[in-house]
């Protein structure tokens, strides 16, 4: 994959996403109905701000060896907390982060090291993870993990590699994803968690998509559990007769277009053979 993504690092969409970047080393995005510009600090915007960026960059093959995203990569780490978080204990965001700077070469960086601390440390006593924004409350539904911030916890577990694996919380995480056929409420297995987990969806952002619960957890060698057999079969169910897989969803808003939903997708089609090829499934399951 690494190869894929290195005959893709001078694409368009790499250049038009180097060339909207502020000289300083960030990506701004104004709402249009609060006229507010975020994206120089911590808070971001719908998915064209800074560490949206730099994940779309990373995917597009580039690294920090690239003048301009090891300025933007820089000044973002630099926004870090002491724990390593930088937004109210986001999940979907440190997680998100952690992947993408292991993908930018950030790996063995002593700086990405008080984040995946915080990973390590911030499970729950489900499994899942939980951020400051939606555990104020102590008791009812605020209680348990939130699906999204629990899959990018899953992806950033994912990318650190088979050191991290046998780590409890990854071990928990894993069962948490496991116990619910990867995309299943658990005291309804009938009923998928949310809408997100049963579409094809990119660029990845902090919703939680069926191909990435796949992908991850097939990476993590967890891909034959027959509990994910229903996932694996919804999967098959988005490919048209070529078996390229179907984008279904992507952020109106993203600074990086991929492609039109309904229609075959490249990313959709690479990370859903991707995911199978770990598994070990077969390819061809489609109809």
């Amino acid at each position: 994959m690494v190869a894929a993504r290195k005959c893709i690092a001078g694409s368009a969409a790499a250049v038009q996403l180097l060339e909207a970047m502020h000289p300083g080393g960030y990506w701004l995005q104004t709402n249009p109905r609060t006229l507010k510009t975020v994206g120089d600090g911590v808070e971001y915007g719908s998915f064209g701000t800074t560490h949206f960026c730099l994940a779309y960059l990373a995917e597009l093959g580039l690294d920090r060896t690239h003048p301009k995203v090891e300025l933007a990569a820089e000044r973002y780490l630099g926004l870090q907390q002491r724990d390593g978080d930088w937004y109210k204990h986001l999940s979907c965001l440190y997680g998100y982060n952690i992947r993408t700077f292991i993908m930018l070469g950030y790996g063995t960086d002593p700086r990405l090291e008080p984040s995946i601390r915080l990973l390590e440390e911030s499970a729950r006593a489900d499994g899942g993870y939980l951020c400051d924004l939606h555990g104020a409350s102590t008791s009812g539904r605020r209680t348990r993990s939130c699906i999204r911030g629990s899959l990018k916890a899953l992806a950033a577990f994912a990318e650190l590699g088979h050191a991290y694996w046998n780590h409890p919380s990854c071990l928990e995480l894993v069962q948490y994803f496991l116990e619910r056929g990867g995309i299943y409420k658990r005291r309804k297995p009938q009923e998928p968690v949310n809408k997100d987990v049963q579409t094809m969806m990119f660029p990845f952002h902090w919703r939680a998509s069926l191909v990435e619960v796949l992908f991850y957890l097939s990476k993590m060698g967890q891909g034959k559990d027959p509990r994910l057999d229903r996932a694996w079969t919804l999967l098959g169910s988005k490919v048209d007769r070529e078996g390229r897989y179907i984008l279904e969803r992507t952020p109106t808003q993203s600074a990086w277009k991929v492609g039109k939903c309904g229609s075959a997708n490249k990313w959709m089609t690479l990370y859903a053979l991707l995911a199978l090829k770990a598994a070990g499934r077969n390819v061809r399951i489609w109809r």
